[in-house]
């Protein structure tokens, strides 16, 4: 890896908010150069263990990105990983939220469509079932 790009004074960015089994967390991700550069992860209305454990998976990520990691690659690390409530984990949030931004700066498509195209098409691969 490079060494670390240093921290501009200000820098342009993406707040969106995702739902995950642990409910609602905002993923910022900010840019520079047209590529994500830093990503801050929050939790709605918690706190504790699972806040800090964002913060720390955020701060590692942000490390990455400003030291050479493709953002690409951060995605591909965190997809997949499921808990005992299933897939939609906070990690696969934060790495839909950075690949939403990916593809947004990549096409030039309004990223709030992406974010509802996303969730319909997730929405109609559900299985409905009936009582």
């Amino acid at each position: 890896m490079s060494p670390k790009t240093q921290r501009p004074a200000t820098a342009p960015g993406y707040t969106i908010q995702r739902r995950s089994h642990c409910g609602k967390i905002f993923v910022t991700v900010t840019t520079q150069e047209g590529k994500p550069f830093e990503v801050f992860i929050r939790f709605g209305k918690a706190g504790g263990c699972g806040s800090a454990m964002a913060d720390g998976i955020a701060r590692l990520v942000s490390y990455g990105l400003r030291s050479g990691l493709e953002a690409a690659d951060a995605v591909k690390a965190m997809s997949g990983i499921s808990c005992h409530l299933g897939p939609r984990t906070c990690l696969n949030e934060v790495a839909s939220a950075i690949r939403l931004v990916m593809k947004h700066l990549e096409t030039g498509f309004d990223l709030n469509s992406l974010i509802e195209d996303e969730e319909f098409t997730t929405a109609n691969s559900l299985e409905v079932g009936f009582p």
